[in-house]
């Protein structure tokens, strides 16, 4: 017979990026997938207690709310208590956590030593579960060190910020890793031992982790859900969400390429006519905003008449990726037999080149 299939979700530090885990969540619980083993460094330590405690409702509701000041005292006198623990003896049930089906364990990292605590609930004594989580939450020295029975405790993202380790400590046969890219020491070495690894990233900027701020947070969600989705295989794409089979596989980097120029929105599940239909209203707009500034370059780059690499360079680095972008499509459109320019525009500028094919091949421009 095989072996029992045990799937443990690992939460990296992060924050206020820690909002992006819920996104995570959130796709995993639309997938039925069950959780048996959660292991969290720092924020990731808060949110597998929302998923032992089966509160998604609550997490997605106060992750939406929080501001900064409701979770962290910067500006007040460090003697004071962090307004995170008040949160977290207000919404932690110990008694659930520990009778729960799913085994949590978080990572801390002891002062002066910076020997690395593996702390699974067992291992925790009873009473001290919040002071655990606010230890391994402690972002030394922006938030002080949590003492606990005189022992100085700090971020557990200092040692092992994805403790995947911890999870095949457990016996995971299948490990959901989530790196919020903090920073934070990242122990290798568990993610080439792990055998059946999805480890989710975000390719955006999820912002400050200091900084917690409901409009982020709302974004960050989204991100999350749609890159679990696309770590899963549901959909296509990296920075951008792409309906499964619709692009062809060789177009989806340079498609990704524009619509990044172009600034589309990565929380939008695209279809490819949708997709394509938002970028050529982008570009066509931004074209319009731009007439005389890109009829002024066009001219340019005709009257190098004693061609000079140097300046073509000179020229075209004094325009946005977006002017830059249509003015290589254009000229591509114009002189469709290789030139001078033309392989000097595609070498020096790879990704605007790239974006610029993809807008001709698609008939954008």
């Amino acid at each position: 017979m095989g072996k029992t299939r045990k799937t443990a979700l690992v939460l990296g530090g992060g924050g206020s990026r820690g909002s992006y885990q819920i996104g995570v969540w959130q796709a995993l619980r639309e997938m039925d997938m069950k959780i048996d083993i959660v292991t969290g460094a720092s924020v990731g330590s808060i949110n597998c207690i929302f998923i032992v405690q089966d509160q998604f409702d609550l997490s997605l509701s106060l992750w939406k709310e929080l501001e900064t000041s409701e979770i962290l005292n910067i500006g007040l006198s460090r003697r004071e208590e962090i307004p995170l623990k008040k949160l977290l003896e207000e919404y932690v049930d110990e008694d659930t956590v520990r009778n729960s089906r799913i085994e949590y364990g978080l990572v801390t990292a002891e002062l002066p030593n910076l020997a690395t605590h593996h702390l699974f609930i067992e291992d925790i004594p009873q009473g001290k579960l919040v002071d655990f989580i606010l230890a391994s939450s402690a972002l030394f020295p922006a938030i002080k060190y949590r003492d606990i029975d005189d022992v100085k405790y700090i971020d557990g993202g200092f040692t092992d910020n994805v403790p995947v380790d911890m999870a095949l400590m457990k016996g995971a046969s299948h490990v959901i890793a989530v790196d919020l890219e903090t920073g934070g020491h990242v122990r290798k070495e568990p993610l080439q031992q792990a055998e059946h690894l999805i480890l989710i990233r975000s390719k955006w900027n999820l912002g400050s982790i200091l900084v917690f701020d409901t409009k982020i947070a709302e974004r960050n969600i989204r991100l999350g859900y749609l890159d679990t989705l696309k770590a899963f295989g549901f959909y296509d794409g990296g920075y951008y969400c792409l309906s499964k089979g619709e692009f062809n596989k060789k177009d989806i980097l340079a498609a990704e390429m524009a619509a990044k120029i172009f600034k589309m929105d990565p929380c939008v599940l695209y279809r490819k006519y949708s997709f394509n239909e938002e970028l050529r209203k982008r570009v066509e707009s931004y074209r319009i905003e731009t007439q005389q500034e890109l009829h002024s370059f066009h001219r340019g780059i005709r009257e190098l008449k004693l061609f000079k690499k140097r300046s073509l360079i000179r020229l075209l680095k004094k325009v946005n990726d977006r002017s830059l972008c249509i003015l290589i499509a254009d000229y591509l459109k114009e002189n469709p037999e290789p030139t001078i320019i033309t392989k000097t525009m595609l070498k020096i500028f790879d990704q605007e080149s790239q974006a610029a094919k993809y807008l001709i091949k698609q008939g954008l421009i």
